[in-house]
């Protein structure tokens, strides 16, 4: 049977053809931002998040625009962990099935912290397939106007009658909205449709006589909402693209029209991402923590001493110099000079411990961490697996305290750990550095980080010769510099720091792109 399960992006004949040039040339009509089929897949993303889904089906996924969105893992208490997409079109669900692979990103120590499964079917909407029960939601986004009339009939009793999620999201085109596309020609005998393909498009009375009877029927409650509006447009109209939200009761009624559920579609790819594999007891991940803390903790800044490090830049190359004020470096100096420099650098000594101060009362709070900050690092998230038993393994120490009220991880900054800790890993100043997000330990290995992204900096030294005083320009002058290793800068191809896949687009032969 021909159910026509397909995105509003299918469009193929001549008049798609002539509607795109008018589209082109009343743009400011039709122009979304975001795009129309972003906002519609931010919404049901939103729905799904707020209802605590946590296995979602998409009916009707074409090449997997919502399916790719949902598979970024997300730091709440219910992430999703298993995907299932249903669609007609084989051709489509080999693009669904490349757009959801795992980025190389996502690969190495960036593991994810939750299971995720994504299973891709082709079937129809008119048949309920066993291997989809048990599903937490359903979104069903501009499908239904897609539907012939026999299999509309049966999309109640198949989705609410049969599967029966928890949560389900229907979205169709408001009919009422085409007054603003002047060349749909709403409300004439030339009215046309929006897609040469629909079956028909509903006002938002006729979607909500289609939507109140089945959720009655199936022990479901319903709401209405939608997505997309222009700047000219009148309220009273609606949004272009409407929703409906079902949401079971409590003892939802078995209804007399349920189908019977059997393996009716075709199975077109199974995709399973890596994990994280190790599991840590509440001691380990404690210890983590703490040390996560030290690492990520604001810090002042040192004082500057008389042997400190500059950096000097060449050639978009940034390297540590270490320059000693000796007896030869001040005989380079003409004796009418030294007072000058002298006083430059008592100006400068003043003006840094100004600045220190600044920093110190408006900028670093010292003693205290955001909560978020400890949660949002995907090494402190692999170990813990969700936020609560973080939290719960934190009220265990003596070293800190949490303000769960306003957020905060609070500690004594004078207690000797966090004293040793640096002394231990030689660190400085922190203040501006965060561990958040990059997978790596406790301690930042930054030998590791360039190994890894292809720098070797490891045993790099640089030295400076015949530093002096240049009198006729005022100031020092470097003679020469050299590096005893040369850095290769180029990526490593191995490198787990790519930029992840770009987002997925309406396609090009589709008039409505930003509908």
């Amino acid at each position: 049977m021909n159910s026509h399960l397909t995105d509003i992006e299918d469009i193929s004949s001549q008049d798609s053809a002539i509607m795109m040039e008018e589209m082109s040339e009343n743009s400011q009509e039709a122009s979304f931002f975001p795009a129309l089929w972003q906002q519609r897949r931010n919404l049901a993303f939103r729905i799904i998040g707020e209802n605590q889904a946590t296995s979602v089906i998409d009916y009707g996924c074409g090449e997997g625009a919502l399916l790719s969105f949902l598979i970024w893992e997300t730091t709440g208490d219910y992430p999703i962990t298993r995907l299932a997409g249903v669609d007609i079109l084989h051709e489509r669900l080999k693009m669904a099935e490349d757009a959801c692979q795992p980025q190389d990103f996502e690969l190495g120590t960036n593991l994810r912290v939750n299971d995720l499964s994504i299973e891709l079917y082709r079937g129809s909407v008119a048949e309920a397939d066993q291997r989809l029960l048990g599903y937490d939601a359903l979104a069903c986004l501009e499908v239904v106007e897609h539907l012939d009339p026999e299999v509309l009939e049966k999309f109640w009793s198949v989705v609410l009658g049969t599967l029966k999620p928890k949560l389900v999201i229907v979205s169709t085109p408001n009919a009422e909205f085409n007054i603003y596309f002047p060349q749909l020609k709403y409300g004439t005998p030339e009215a046309i449709f929006r897609n040469d393909d629909h079956r028909f498009e509903w006002t938002r009375q006729e979607f909500e006589d289609w939507c109140r009877p089945a959720a009655e029927e199936y022990g479901y409650t319903v709401s209405f909402t939608g997505v997309g509006t222009l700047a000219h447009t009148d309220p009273a109209v609606g949004f272009c693209s409407q929703f409906a939200t079902f949401k079971m009761k409590e003892n939802s009624p078995l209804s007399s029209t349920s189908l019977t559920a059997s393996e009716c579609h075709s199975p077109v790819a199974k995709i399973q991402y890596p994990i994280y594999p190790e599991i840590h007891s509440d001691e380990e991940v404690l210890e983590y923590l703490l040390n996560k803390i030290a690492y990520i903790r604001p810090r002042l800044p040192e004082p500057v001493e008389e042997d400190d490090y500059y950096t000097w830049a060449r050639d978009n190359d940034s390297y540590t110099i270490k320059l000693t004020h000796t007896d030869i470096l001040d005989e380079d100096i003409p004796n009418d000079k030294k007072r000058e420099v002298n006083v430059e650098e008592e100006e400068e000594k003043v003006d840094g411990e100004e600045e220190g101060k600044a920093d110190e009362e408006n900028g670093v709070e010292l003693g205290v961490i955001d909560l978020d900050d400890l949660w949002l690092a995907l090494d402190v998230r692999q170990r813990c697996k969700n936020r609560s038993r973080m939290i719960k393994i934190l009220e265990t120490s003596t070293l800190v305290r949490l303000d769960l009220e306003e957020g905060k991880v609070r500690f004594d900054e004078e207690d000797e750990f966090w004293k040793e800790y640096d002394r231990r890993n030689k660190v400085s100043d922190l203040s501006s550095q965060s561990s958040t997000g990059l997978g790596y330990g406790s301690e930042f290995d930054q030998d590791e980080y360039y190994d890894q992204v292809g720098y070797d900096y490891n045993e790099e030294e640089v030295h400076c010769d015949n530093i002096g005083y240049d009198e006729q320009n005022g100031g020092w002058d470097v003679g020469s510099w050299s590096k005893s290793t040369e850095a290769d800068d180029t990526e490593a191809e191995d490198s787990p720091w790519k930029s992840p896949a770009v987002e997925p687009t309406a396609s090009t032969a589709d008039p409505w792109n930003s509908i």
